[in-house]
């Protein structure tokens, strides 16, 4: 894919406030922050996030998306038209994502993996994003990477609490539902 490079991003927040928004339970009950920030806060979100928060009518300015697997695009395929949110993706995700972004798109890597070092033999790279296992570190460092500061973390709940996996309004919400009513 042709998207510029995340690194173009770097200090284009200096000194701005960041909301990094993830999908854990809590998003629910605080997307009203979320909402009302968004006028004065640099909104980044995760990819599980972007659904939730345009349905509470929060049109984040970056999403973030570093698992390949063709699962994981559900989240970023069939999204509105005119959304306008900038996609800062791993340069291996479905390619059927692209599209919807447009010239909206910064490419990065998160490793040496395959066919990165053949790439980078013949002059195509990305820089780096660190992932430490998950896209919301990703958005973690790219907010970073962008000088944002401070940076506040909505829906970051790392936890199963409530017997809920997720925020509602995920693509993942007809499964849970599903799931609680077999195992209830």
């Amino acid at each position: 894919h042709r998207g510029r490079s995340a690194v173009e991003r770097a200090g284009a927040f200096d000194a701005v406030q960041a909301l990094l928004v993830a999908s854990g339970q809590s998003l629910d009950r605080n997307v009203a922050v979320v909402s009302a920030a968004q006028e004065h806060a640099v909104i980044v979100a995760v990819d599980t996030a972007l659904r939730p928060l345009l349905h509470a009518g929060v049109r984040p300015d970056l999403v973030v998306s570093v698992d390949a697997q063709p699962a994981n695009a559900r989240h970023l395929l069939g999204l509105p038209d005119g959304l306008g949110t900038c996609l800062a993706a791993e340069s291996s995700i479905d390619p059927a994502v692209f599209p919807a972004f447009q010239d909206r798109t910064f490419a990065f890597r998160v490793n040496d993996h395959a066919p990165w070092p053949w790439l980078g033999s013949i002059g195509l790279d990305r820089p780096i994003v660190r992932a430490w296992g998950s896209v919301l570190t990703s958005a973690l460092d790219l907010a970073l990477t962008m000088g944002c500061n401070p940076i506040v973390f909505v829906g970051a709940d790392l936890a199963y609490s409530g017997n809920q996996p997720y925020c509602r309004h995920t693509v993942y919400e007809e499964n849970w539902a599903w799931q609680m009513t077999t195992e209830g």
